[in-house]
């Protein structure tokens, strides 16, 4: 049976247009106002709908916003097709549950590729579904994230934590070179891009340029420069300090930093952007990756006060929540032992037989399953 596309504008020429352009191929409905497309849409169960923002009646930001909270018609793909073209209104788009956002002009091949990409990647996602009646293990369950909590990024993680991390903690990634904990940083900080959490990434022992490919590749859309140019997201450049890299554009570079506070300066100007800060307490998310270098030129009541003010200032700052890694193997286990307290929850990796492997050490509020998990 042909996928159903509810179009929605209060321009009758563009829905024409459009409406010549999808109906060889697709069952056309129409709607010239928010209100109006609302009721079609229960009476029609659209595969996809495609919406103008600025209407009578609700607009599309409106619209937008009701079909995601409708437990039937949240998953619907929705592009947005508008004439305003400023990063704002797309942000609000994105933040309303936008899927795509066409600026008119636009061209029809274009839009109608973009519906066909759309649908064939929802229905690929429906099939890829376990049927009904399949028992799914439980860490490829849907996962309820409770208030106060968020998401890791990552299925296994959450289930095991009990629906994510509280907000506002602090966790040790502990794990040797090459066993999984670069990567779970950066899932945790595109998960809190997708959900437009203002995100801090402090690249330390890593090739920032790669980092941000990397992260490139997990977003998809909107691209990662979105997310800084609309502040959502700081990269604080701290590897040409610990192993002599270039700085690459939209980083913040501590070239030769003598001292920790340089350090702490750079990642709180970058949080003060971002609105990590007492006035805005916006919250969202931290990675420090790693901690490592810094046991090699400081000593330990120095680092200790640098984790202790970072620690402080997640409550104070909104409730940032706050990931740091840590190379196991290069530090002295007694060494870390001396910082271990200072955080709400200490994560270990480790890699055996090709699989990365993950398990929660400890947490300081709740029970939580030390099983190792493969990530």
């Amino acid at each position: 049976m042909p996928k159903r596309v509810l179009i929605v504008d209060d321009d009758p020429s563009i829905l024409n247009l459009l409406e010549n352009c999808l109906c060889k191929k697709y069952l056309v409905s129409l709607a010239r106002d928010g209100e109006e497309a609302l009721k079609k849409a229960l009476e029609t169960w659209p595969d996809l709908v495609i919406t103008d923002v600025m209407m009578p009646k609700k607009n599309g930001f409106e619209l937008c916003n009701e079909l995601r909270f409708h437990s039937q018609l949240c998953d619907v793909p929705i592009i947005m097709l508008t004439a305003l073209g400023r990063d704002e209104d797309k942000l609000q788009g994105f933040r309303m549950g936008a899927d795509d956002f066409v600026v008119k002009p636009f061209s029809p091949a274009d839009l109608k590729e973009r519906v066909d990409r759309l649908l064939e990647r929802t229905t690929r996602a429906r099939e890829a579904k376990a049927p009904s009646g399949a028992a799914l293990p439980p860490w490829e369950a849907h996962v309820e994230i409770p208030r106060g909590r968020i998401s890791t990024g990552i299925k296994k993680v959450d289930t095991l934590l009990g629906g994510g991390l509280p907000i506002s903690s602090n966790i040790l990634l502990i794990g040797p070179m090459g066993s999984g904990k670069s990567s779970f940083c950066r899932s945790f900080i595109v998960e809190g891009l997708r959900g437009y959490e203002p995100s801090l990434f402090v690249v330390v022992d890593d090739n920032p340029a790669l980092v941000k490919e990397k992260m490139n590749n997990l977003l998809a859309r909107p691209p990662l420069d979105f997310y800084e140019t609309n502040r959502l997201l700081a990269l604080v450049d701290a590897s040409s300090w610990a192993s002599g890299l270039e700085r690459i554009p939209g980083g913040q570079t501590l070239d030769s930093f003598q001292e920790i506070n340089h350090l702490a300066r750079a990642i709180a100007d970058a949080g003060l952007e971002l609105g990590q800060n007492p006035i805005a307490k916006r919250g969202g998310r931290r990675v420090i990756d790693s901690i490592s270098s810094l046991f090699a030129h400081f000593e330990l009541a120095v680092i200790q006060g640098f984790l202790s003010n970072l620690i402080r200032a997640s409550t104070t700052h909104g409730g940032v929540t706050t990931v740091l890694t840590l190379e196991e193997g290069i530090v002295e286990e007694k060494l870390i032992n001396n910082v271990e307290y200072f955080f709400d929850g200490v994560f270990e990796t480790r890699k055996e037989g090709g699989n990365l492997l993950l398990r929660v050490a400890s947490m300081k509020w709740f029970q939580v399953s030390d099983q190792w998990i493969r990530l």
